[in-house]
């Protein structure tokens, strides 16, 4: 019995193996591949850290630049209404980006007015302003951006601290009755 199932599992075989293209190098292309990948799962991490770290860090990097774009942009409130001169806020937002800024970050952003001739103006009068006060000489980018300004114009800023410093109760003492309020 074992004799005639070895004579029929070599028959089959052996057949087989005629109905098959002979391929010399079928042993050495499977042990290369089984070392290729005993070596990946050996190191199996590291291919893949740097491209994790660098799918972690891209966000960070993106709001990073997107709060350097929203802290060097220039707003409506920074203009005179109807013109595209600068105000004096708009004056000293220009300097301080043109001397506190880091190097890197000496882009100067406009925010987009409804009229395009408006915006343009607006870019070319900081640009005018910024010859003249640019530390090394040189004038700094100055690009348009859809980002919405937040904050408030410095009249408005004004009037709500005046208003608040009048409504300020006038100091007392407390009474002679001691800790207590006063009369």
């Amino acid at each position: 019995m074992k004799a005639r199932f070895v004579s029929i599992v070599l028959f089959s075989l052996i057949s087989l193996s005629y109905a098959v293209p002979a391929e010399a190098d079928w042993v050495v292309k499977f042990l290369h591949s089984v070392a290729r990948d005993t070596k990946r799962r050996n190191c199996w991490p590291e291919p893949f850290v740097s491209a994790d770290r660098y799918d972690a860090h891209v966000p960070f990097a993106i709001m990073a630049d997107n709060g350097w774009r929203r802290q060097n942009m220039l707003g409506d409130y920074h203009f005179f209404d109807e013109k595209a001169e600068l105000t004096e806020a708009g004056r000293l937002k220009v300097r301080s980006i043109l001397t506190e800024a880091p190097q890197q970050h000496r882009t100067i952003y406009v925010h987009k007015a409804l009229d395009a001739d408006i915006t343009a103006a607006r870019v070319l009068n900081i640009q005018a302003y910024a010859v003249n006060i640019a530390p090394d000489g040189g004038v700094p980018p100055v690009l348009t951006t859809d980002i919405s300004a937040r904050g408030w114009p410095a009249s408005r800023v004004d009037v709500i601290g005046r208003k608040f410093e009048s409504s300020i109760p006038e100091p007392r003492l407390p009474g002679a009755g001691g800790g207590e309020g006063g009369s």
